[in-house]
């Protein structure tokens, strides 16, 4: 077939286009492919993980309901060990470490939460495992580990919480002035009708002026 003047340099160009820049555009279109295919299988594979891990939190409800903690704890680690990136394994630790509190085994209960606070994928869930810990840290009088657990990153939805926990560990530390500031921020924080407000009002008061 015959081609025009005007074809013929088209037909040039692009085949010296191509051959300068062919390889380049494979490659990075074999990129864009390859990427494409690993995150749908990443996806995939969180999807089976999932729920492989909520098959196995079953052992948690169950060993919950037998009140049987050496169960409990064997599952909760199972989940930690081979599911980690889910949320399961972090209710599991939340749920161990309530346990634990309960028999009063302060040093499982403050592994479990501190195994959600680093290895948890939930930022909520970490939220309430931090002050879960502070509070169980204010326990122990160990108020300086307490505060700095509250002055870390959180949602924003758990600021009043924080801060009315934090006001607590001021004043079993007898720091009046700074549980007098947090309470007040943590105040700022509660809308009018919330439930929880008479209560930090009622800490503030007690705190005088």
């Amino acid at each position: 077939m015959a081609f025009d003047l005007q074809e013929q340099e088209q037909i040039d160009s692009l085949k010296a286009f191509w051959q300068q820049w062919g390889k380049l555009l494979s490659g990075a279109l074999l990129a864009v492919c390859l990427g494409t295919l690993g995150y749908k299988g990443y996806q995939l594979y969180q999807k089976q993980q999932s729920e492989k891990a909520a098959a196995a939190y079953q052992a948690v409800d169950n060993a919950v309901e037998a009140k049987d903690i050496a169960k409990l704890k064997s599952a909760a680690q199972l989940l930690q060990g081979e599911y980690p990136g889910t949320v399961y394994a972090s209710r599991s630790a939340l749920v161990l470490a309530k346990a634990a509190f309960d028999k009063n085994d302060a040093a499982l209960a403050s592994s479990q939460l501190e195994w959600v606070v680093k290895n948890g994928k939930d930022e909520a869930i970490q939220a309430i495992a931090r002050m879960r810990l502070a509070s169980l840290q204010l326990d122990q009088k160990k108020y300086d580990a307490a505060v700095s657990e509250l002055n870390q990153e959180h949602p924003a939805a758990f600021d009043a919480q924080y801060l009315e926990l934090k006001g607590d560990v001021f004043v079993a530390k007898g720091d009046n002035a700074a549980a007098r500031d947090a309470y007040k921020a943590a105040l700022a924080k509660l809308v009018e009708d919330s439930p929880n407000r008479q209560l930090v009002q009622t800490k503030l008061d007690a705190l005088g002026a």
